[in-house]
């Protein structure tokens, strides 16, 4: 990715911090965030509600709609729209599940779709109660499949990568809070105490973590979370990035990246502290 965005003419970044991805862009917009926006959003239960904004945008901020709609005016698309409203609007009517619906009519606390009688329902809460269109469900047994990399004697370990409580993807928000950043401030990695005594570590020591794609140095965690024989990294810091480790394989069908397992190995780090820069530095 980093490579794709270093080789583009030009770039334009949209967002509210100078994340990873603005550091290569020649213009960053600035955006909203969440707690400025103005808009409509849908749940996963198909509930759609109204965003409303509980702070002020600083500066020359814009809402996110705004942007959007400039940009394509610029180049040569008219978006002229008034309000939120009149985007919503427009995109209900263009669609068979929101048709019925209408900004107005979302209200405080919003509408399900379908909603045959925006005016005087909620919208239906449970679409298929008793079967489906197709009538019942067909459930399709799966063969597992052995993943892309297994373990060998040059990497033994098996990286699983994954979050955190206190963080949120790369932490563009979350690593900016001083109290989300004071509980869970660096890069760890977690190993059975099995393991950490095998290789002659202790809790808090730096270790390389090597795979056939990259290698990052972070802290051990000793805890008897993962398993003997398994480590577990988080996603979300920069400066350790578990993803420059991770197998960019995919399933055959739903061409999904083997991020959560690929083989490593560890080695104590011998050279002194390392120097980390944070996302948030």
């Amino acid at each position: 990715m980093r490579e794709a965005l270093a080789a583009l003419d030009f770039l334009v970044v949209q967002d509210i911090f100078l994340t990873e991805t603005a550091e290569f862009a020649d213009v960053i917009l600035p955006a909203s965030s969440a707690m400025e926006k103005m808009g409509t959003f849908t749940n996963t239960d198909r509930r759609v509600q109204i965003v409303r904004p509980a702070l002020a945008m600083p500066g020359e901020a814009r809402q996110d709609w705004e942007l959007i709609c400039e940009l394509g005016t610029r180049m040569g698309f008219p978006m002229h729209y008034d309000s939120v409203s009149d985007v919503f609007d427009e995109f209900a009517a263009s669609t068979n599940a929101y048709k019925t619906l209408n900004y107005v009519h979302l209200g405080e606390f919003g509408k399900w779709y379908p909603c045959p009688d925006p005016a005087t329902s909620e919208g239906q809460r449970i679409v298929f109660d008793k079967t489906f269109p197709s009538g019942k469900a067909k459930l399709v047994p799966a063969p597992a499949l052995d993943p892309d990399e297994l373990p060998s004697d040059d990497y033994p370990f098996v990286l699983n990568t994954g979050r955190v409580l206190e963080h949120w993807h790369t932490g563009v928000m979350t690593r900016r809070s001083a109290a989300l950043s004071a509980i869970e401030p660096e890069a760890f990695l977690e190993m059975h105490p099995q393991d950490a005594e095998n290789l002659d570590l202790q809790e808090d020591d730096y270790v390389t973590v090597s795979s056939r794609r990259g290698v990052i140095t972070l802290k051990v965690r000793v805890t008897d979370h993962p398993a003997p024989g398994n480590i577990f990294i988080p996603m979300h810091f920069r400066e350790a990035a578990a993803n420059v480790l991770t197998n960019p394989a995919i399933d055959p069908w739903g061409k999904i990246p083997e991020f959560k397992f690929c083989a490593v190995k560890i080695e104590k780090y011998t050279e002194g502290e390392p120097t980390q820069v944070g996302a948030a530095d």
